[in-house]
C-alpha cells in the first residue's frame, strides 16, 4: 500500500479503447477541489488484442507507485462512440474495479475530447470525424471557443452516416472556413483527400490529433460528474459479428432466429 494512503488522496483511473491505441491513466490529487495531476499513461497500439494487455498494464501502473486496485477512487471511461470491442473491454475492466472498491466512475465522450485540443489555438469551427467501419464514419462538429469557455460547444449531435453524407453535412453549414480530422480521414484516405482537394476553405490536421491529449483527458476527468451508477457506452452501431449474424448462425448450425432471441438482452441495438 502507498505511503501516502493516510491522506487520502483520490486515484484516477482513466480508460480510452475507442480506437487503434489504448490509453491507460493513472492520476492523482490530494484534495477534492485540485486537479488531478499525472503519475502514469500508457498507449499501446494493440488492436485487437486490448484484452490481453488492458489489465497487465493496469496493474503495471499501480505496482510502479506502490498502489492497488482497491485504492483506486475515481474511474474515467471514454464512453465513444468508437470500437464495440475496445469499449465493451474498458467498460468491464472499469465494471470488475468498481465492484472490488466503490470507486466513483464518469462516462467522458470521445468526439468532444478530441476537438478539445486543436480548439484551443484555432478560431475555426471544428469537424471531427472518426473511423467506424470501411466508408462508415463517426461525424461531429464543434463551435470555436467563446469567451472564457475551455471547451467546444458542439454545432451538432454525433452522428454515424457514411462517409458521403459526413461530406454534405459539412459542407450544408456553408462555413468560410473549416478543420476536418480524425481516423475517418487516415481510413478513408483517397476519398477525403479528394474531397479536401475540391475544398479548399477546408483544412486539416496531423495525425497526432487523431488520439486525445492526456492533458485533455485530465481537464474533462476533472469536470466531470462522477457518481455511483455505470455510464453507458455510447454504441452507435451493432458489432460486426450482429450484422453478420445469420453467416455465423449457418457455420455453427444454430437457427437465426434462436439466436437472435439468445442475443436479444445483451445487444445494444
Amino acid at each position: 500500500m502507498n505511503s501516502d494512503t493516510d491522506t487520502k488522496a483520490d486515484l484516477l483511473l482513466a480508460l480510452n479503447g475507442t480506437e487503434d491505441a489504448l490509453q491507460i491513466i493513472l492520476a492523482k490529487r490530494d484534495e477534492d477541489e485540485d486537479s488531478f495531476s499525472l503519475l502514469d499513461a500508457q498507449i499501446l497500439q494493440v488492436p485487437g488484442k486490448s484484452a490481453f494487455f488492458m489489465i497487465p498494464a493496469i496493474k503495471s501502473a499501480l505496482d510502479l507507485f506502490d498502489y492497488s486496485a482497491k485504492e483506486i477512487s475515481h474511474i474515467a471511461c471514454i464512453s465513444g462512440p468508437g470500437s464495440f470491442t475496445g469499449l465493451r473491454l474498458t467498460f468491464s475492466a472499469a465494471a470488475g474495479i468498481v465492484s472490488g472498491n466503490n470507486a466513483l466512475i464518469a462516462g467522458l465522450e470521445y468526439l468532444p475530447l478530441l476537438a478539445a485540443g486543436p480548439a484551443k489555438f484555432t478560431n475555426q469551427p471544428l469537424w471531427v470525424v472518426t473511423h467506424s467501419r470501411k466508408m462508415q464514419v463517426y461525424i461531429q462538429g464543434f463551435n470555436p471557443l467563446a469567451g472564457d469557455e475551455i471547451f467546444p460547444e458542439p454545432l451538432t449531435p454525433v452522428l454515424p452516416v457514411p462517409a458521403e453524407e459526413a461530406l454534405d453535412i459539412i459542407l450544408s453549414y456553408k462555413q468560410e472556413k473549416a478543420i476536418v480530422f480524425g481516423s475517418g480521414l487516415n481510413k478513408n484516405k483517397s476519398f477525403f483527400d479528394e474531397f479536401l482537394a475540391e475544398n479548399q476553405h477546408l483544412s486539416t490536421l496531423p495525425q497526432r490529433f487523431n488520439s486525445p491529449a492526456i492533458p485533455d483527458i485530465l481537464e474533462f476527468s476533472n469536470k466531470a460528474d462522477f457518481g455511483k451508477e455505470m455510464p453507458f457506452p455510447l454504441y452507435l452501431r451493432g458489432s460486426d459479428a450482429e450484422d453478420n449474424l445469420e453467416a455465423i448462425t449457418k457455420k455453427q448450425g444454430i437457427p437465426l432466429e434462436v439466436a437472435r432471441q439468445m442475443l436479444k438482452d445483451i445487444s445494444p441495438v
